[in-house]
């Protein structure tokens, strides 16, 4: 979430912040699912009613924020809200006021659900780990193979398709760390490496050209978001290791406390940042105030009654760690 709302306050080329919270998503929700199924309980019923507890009030909300903030620009689009499909909207134009963006990236975590409990179901652990190395393998072609069919870089990044190998390497780390809660520990040297050549690679494409993300080529598209894996994935290594400084980073109970609210901090921030740049007030006075209203709008809303709804304890650790949460 850091990652991200230092992208929008301050224009900082941090981006990647949504792909890390993507490989999270696959490795918590694969997990989950995998309890489930080996549990024999109830399957599908169970994760679609706690994701609906979990999503749609801070959701509905927003949007009503939204209206009172902005006017209801959305509401001619409303389809793309109503069935959680803002990033097609985006990638075809606007979906109403810019505030709004944001959901794109829920959009996607939406739509990975309606298909990959399925997939988790019916494949074998085994069978799964295929597909998500597949998957892996297969995304950075589409985008490459795809990149014509578009005149930019924005619906290779808003779609899901195109998306899936991060979240699919979530998923085979959750499938790993299933059969071996110690399975990761040999590539623990491997992630830190990951982890600074990505940075490295990253830096250098843009100082040298920054113009490299909004190119809209082959190359552009299938390598940049894959050194974006890359990173992504080798700090969820690097976190799930647990040990040491990291173990006490992630357990820090402001980083843990902030990992609770992610989610409807990842909603609001942008509108409150809207709301604020009309002030012209100094940047960095814009951001450290905007961090300061969404921070209490999200323990409002946490405390006023997403807490009672989700009917669960607090994430910890590693959900802290990576920000955003749907």
């Amino acid at each position: 979430m850091g990652a991200v709302f230092l992208q929008h306050a301050l224009k900082a080329p941090l981006w990647m912040g949504v792909d890390l919270f993507f490989v999270l998503s696959g490795l918590l929700i694969t997990g989950i699912l995998l309890d489930r199924k080996a549990r024999g309980q109830s399957y599908f019923s169970h994760f679609y009613a706690r994701r609906v507890r979990r999503i749609l009030p801070p959701y509905v909300l927003l949007l009503l924020v939204s209206t009172l903030l902005f006017g209801s620009s959305w509401l001619p689009h409303w389809p793309w809200f109503a069935f959680f499909s803002t990033n097609i909207g985006l990638s075809l134009g606007s979906i109403g006021h810019d505030s709004l963006n944001v959901l794109w990236s829920l959009a996607v975590e939406e739509q990975f659900y309606i298909f990959w409990p399925f997939v988790v179901l019916w494949c074998s652990e085994r069978a799964l780990l295929w597909v998500a190395a597949a998957l892996i393998v297969a995304a950075p072609v589409l985008r490459a193979i795809a990149t014509p069919w578009f005149d930019s870089f924005w619906p290779i990044y808003y779609l899901t398709p195109f998306r899936m190998d991060l979240l699919a390497a979530g998923a085979l780390l959750a499938i790993v760390l299933r059969r071996d809660r110690r399975a990761l520990e040999p590539f623990y040297p491997l992630a830190i490496v990951g982890a600074l050549v990505s940075l490295a690679i990253l830096g250098w494409l843009h100082l040298s050209f920054p113009r490299f993300r909004a190119a809209n080529t082959p190359l552009s598209n299938a390598a940049l978001y894959s050194i974006s894996l890359l990173l992504c994935t080798s700090i969820v290594v690097i976190a799930l290791r647990g040990r040491g400084l990291v173990q006490r980073v992630l357990t820090n109970p402001m980083l843990v406390y902030v990992g609770t609210v992610s989610y409807t901090v990842y909603l609001i921030h942008l509108s409150v940042l809207y709301a604020l740049w009309p002030l012209h007030l100094n940047r960095f006075v814009t951001a450290v105030l905007a961090l300061a209203i969404t921070l209490a709008y999200a323990t409002l809303s946490w405390y006023g009654f997403e807490r009672r709804l989700t009917r669960g304890p607090a994430r910890r650790a590693v959900p802290a760690a990576a920000g955003t949460t749907a």
